[in-house]
């Protein structure tokens, strides 16, 4: 998870290299899932194994590769009117909906010591892109809830991906879930941009679309879906604050940015608050393990079964 985190991090940098070449954001969109999509179903034709995907897996796969469109629209459309900081900022509340959504669902509490790492991690976020200064009263009520928008998709997608069968090719379901969102992202970013550009700049197009998709689908979809199943998606979610760290270093080393000691110390924070988080916490409540959906599916089935049992004959 943390390679996927790592990333996701280089994205952002490669994004404004890309945008100097000649990219706009609608091209850089469709190129990624499209890129993505192939490279993934190559991957996956050249390493089928595991085994078949039930209909639970299915509807799983579905639900990640829509939250995964549904993050790329909200958080796009959020950037489009916030500054960027600020839709970081926003969208990195990922962090304590993914601890809320596993805590309901695991009926296990986060001990203080969770609590304390993320509020490291989120007092960290807000340093390390510089939103100290900004001005929150301005910040449009549409504009925010597209940036939570953005971050409640992220958290379910992550919590998602922890009921993923390990059993099941993850190959074959990162092309799957990435060729859902593709699909998805084709309704509010039709191909006509991508299509001109592949056309009229076909070289630039197909190299910063492949880096694109290389460091934003294809690689960190396939270690995530390898990483969550076994580790959960709230520690997912902790792990995956590592994005930030990357960012900052990659924006100062690849784009030349000036980072001031406030926003090193905010990567530092939230370096410290993912060890806090998974090394010192303890939950609280009974130990009660996540069923995976397999096993709702049985308990669903036997409860139906005793009640057609107990149920008085006429």
């Amino acid at each position: 998870m943390l390679c996927a985190a790592a990333m996701y991090g280089l994205v952002s940098p490669v994004l404004r290299i890309a945008y100097a070449a000649g990219l706009d954001p609608a091209t850089a969109t469709d190129a990624q899932y499209a890129i993505a999509a192939v490279c993934l179903w190559i991957v996956a034709m050249m390493r089928h194994r595991g085994k078949r995907i039930d209909r639970r897996q299915w509807m799983l796969i579905v639900l990640i590769g829509l939250m995964n469109a549904l993050f790329c629209y909200t958080y796009y459309r959020a950037l489009a009117v916030l500054p960027a900081s600020l839709a970081i900022v926003f969208m990195f509340q990922f962090v304590w909906m993914a601890t809320l959504i596993d805590a309901a669902w695991r009926r296990r509490f986060p001990g203080p010591a969770k609590w304390l790492g993320l509020i490291l991690i989120l007092g960290g976020t807000v340093l390390a892109v510089g939103a100290i200064g900004a001005s929150w009263k301005s910040v449009p009520v549409g504009a925010a809830l597209l940036g939570l928008g953005a971050a409640l998709a992220y958290a379910v997608n992550l919590t998602a991906s922890a009921h993923n069968d390990p059993a099941v090719s993850p190959e074959l379901r990162s092309a799957l879930v990435i060729t859902v969102a593709g699909i998805a992202v084709l309704f509010v970013f039709p191909p006509g941009a991508f299509v001109h550009h592949l056309v009229a700049r076909p070289v630039p197009t197909l190299f910063w679309g492949f880096w694109i998709a290389l460091l934003s689908q294809v690689l960190p979809t396939l270690f995530a879906l390898i990483a969550i199943p076994h580790i959960g998606g709230r520690t997912a979610a902790v792990l995956g604050t590592l994005e930030l760290p990357v960012a900052v270093v990659g924006a100062w080393l690849m784009n030349g940015d000036h980072v001031s000691p406030a926003r090193w110390l905010g990567v530092l924070l939230i370096l410290a608050g993912m060890v806090v988080s998974e090394t010192m916490s303890r939950e609280t409540g009974p130990a009660v393990e996540a069923p995976s959906v397999q096993q709702l599916g049985l308990r669903w089935r036997r409860s139906r079964a005793v009640k057609w049992k107990e149920a008085p004959k006429r």
